[in-house]
């Protein structure tokens, strides 16, 4: 997931010419596939895409959303919890709605008994004993 939400697709930085990359999706792989073959397609052949720049990896990422999402994470991590995310230790919230233990830092999701549903955690939450 890039910091934006926007992938990144194309020259892999200023300095590497003939290297190029796609990556980013957030769970979109099949869409921006699709974006990624048409603007590296055009990319490796000389022509100009009109969204070259919208998903170019130097692009800016400064940007009030950014500070706001940076905020959010440092006081999720600081918030007392029994629970935490396995992932990176963000603080878990119960979802009522889905009967599950959500992570609002980056989208893992646990059931009632802690199993993992979904990424990006690599496991369950720890049994406390």
């Amino acid at each position: 997931m890039s910091l934006d939400s926007i992938p990144y697709i194309g020259k892999y930085s200023r300095n590497t010419h003939e290297l190029y990359t796609a990556s980013g999706f957030n769970k979109w792989g099949m869409t921006g596939s699709m974006v990624s073959a048409m603007l590296l397609s055009d990319m490796v052949t000389g022509r100009k895409n009109e969204y070259e720049d919208i998903f170019s990896p130097s692009r800016s990422m400064l940007n009030p959303q950014l500070f706001i999402n940076g905020i959010k994470a440092t006081l999720n991590v600081l918030t007392i919890s029994k629970k935490r995310c396995p992932h990176l230790g963000c603080a878990l919230k119960w979802n009522n709605a889905e009967h599950s233990w959500d992570c609002a830092c980056h989208g893992s999701r646990f059931d009632e008994s802690g199993k993992l549903l979904d990424n990006p955690s690599n496991g369950d939450l720890p049994q406390r004993i």
